[in-house]
C-alpha cells in the first residue's frame, strides 16, 4: 500500500482522535473475511487511504491510540472492539498475578504487554521497530501504567546489526527473515538496520533475576531469540512458561519444539498461531 503513513502523535491527550461511527463501519467492512483476500486488501488500501488514523479507543477495558492503515493489530482492535489476541490471553491469564515478571519479545503496540501489566505483572516489552516502540510507550502511558519498561531493540543470538525487513501496511509484522517477503506475503518490503542483541543481556541490563512468562513474536526469528537463551542463561533464568509463535516455523533455522521437550518443557496449550510450553522439571 503506498499512501502517506499517518501522522504519529504520541504527545496529545489519549481521547483527542475519537473513532466515529463512519470510520468503525469502513475498517468493519475492509475486515470482512466472507470477502475474498483480493477484494479485501482493495478495500483495505481504499480504507486507509481516507481513515489511516490515528484514532483512540478502549478494547477489553485498556486503551489504545491505533493507526489501523499501519497495522493489522490496530485494523483488528477497531473493526471488532476488541483485542486480537482473546485466546491467548485466555492462555496465560492463570499465569499472570501480580509480581510475575513478564517479558515480551516483539510488543508491538502493547496487546499483550499492557494486558500483562494490568493484572499485576512487571513487564518488559521489546520492540525493534523505532516507530511502533513510540507508539507501544503511548500506550502504556495512556493506560498509566508504571510496572512496563519498554526496550527499544531488536532480539536475536549475538550484539549485530541487521535489516528488519517492513512494509507500510502492517507494520507489526516486521521481519529479520527475507524469504517471509516473497510469495504470500510479497508486498512493498524495505530494510531498516536496526541493533540486535541476545535476550540474556538485555535480561541483565533490566536487572531481571528470573523471567515467569516469556512471550516472543518475531516473524520467523523466534528460534534465534529463545535458542540462545536456554542455552546461555543460568537455569533459575529459564521462563517456567513460554509462549511462542509458531506459525512462521518453517522459516526457523533451528526447530524449537524438540529443544524446548528436551529441556523440560510440555505444551499445555495451543491456538491458530502459537503453542503454549511448561517447565515441567
Amino acid at each position: 500500500m503506498s499512501e502517506a503513513a499517518a501522522h504519529l502523535d504520541t504527545r496529545s491527550p489519549f481521547g483527542t482522535y475519537p473513532a466515529e461511527r463512519m470510520v468503525r463501519a469502513a475498517w468493519r467492512l475492509a475486515d470482512r473475511h466472507d470477502l475474498s483476500r483480493g477484494l479485501r486488501k482493495r478495500i483495505r488500501s481504499l480504507v486507509a487511504r481516507f481513515f489511516k488514523g490515528p484514532y483512540d479507543l478502549e478494547a477489553d477495558g485498556l486503551k489504545f491510540r491505533i493507526y489501523p492503515g499501519e497495522n493489522y493489530d490496530d485494523r483488528k482492535i477497531l473493526a471488532k472492539g476488541r483485542l486480537p489476541e482473546r485466546a491467548e490471553h485466555t492462555l496465560l491469564e492463570p499465569h499472570l498475578q501480580d509480581g510475575t515478571v513478564f517479558v515480551d519479545v516483539g510488543a508491538n503496540i502493547g496487546s499483550y504487554a499492557v494486558f500483562a501489566a494490568r493484572r499485576g505483572a512487571e513487564v518488559v516489552a521489546i520492540e525493534a521497530n523505532p516507530q511502533t516502540a513510540h507508539k507501544l510507550s503511548y500506550n502504556v502511558r495512556a493506560n498509566e501504567l508504571d510496572n512496563v519498561t519498554v526496550v527499544n531493540s531488536a532480539v536475536g543470538p549475538k550484539d549485530d546489526s541487521l535489516p528488519l525487513w517492513h512494509e507500510p501496511s502492517n507494520c507489526g509484522f516486521a521481519t529479520f527473515v527475507k524469504d517471509l517477503t516473497t510469495g504470500e506475503w510479497a508486498s512493498d518490503w524495505s530494510p531498516t538496520y536496526v541493533n540486535v542483541r541476545p535476550l540474556t543481556a538485555i535480561a541483565d541490563q533490566q536487572g531481571l533475576k528470573r523471567i515467569d512468562v516469556l512471550k516472543v513474536d518475531v516473524e520467523g526469528f523466534e528460534d534465534r531469540v529463545v535458542l540462545p537463551f536456554l542455552r546461555h542463561a543460568d537455569k533459575p533464568m529459564w521462563p517456567r512458561v513460554i509462549l511462542l509463535e509458531t506459525n512462521c516455523r518453517p522459516y526457523w533455522s533451528e526447530d524449537c519444539l524438540p529443544e524446548l521437550a528436551n529441556r523440560g518443557y510440555e505444551v499445555t496449550g495451543r491456538t491458530n498461531d502459537n503453542m503454549v510450553f511448561e517447565l515441567t522439571g
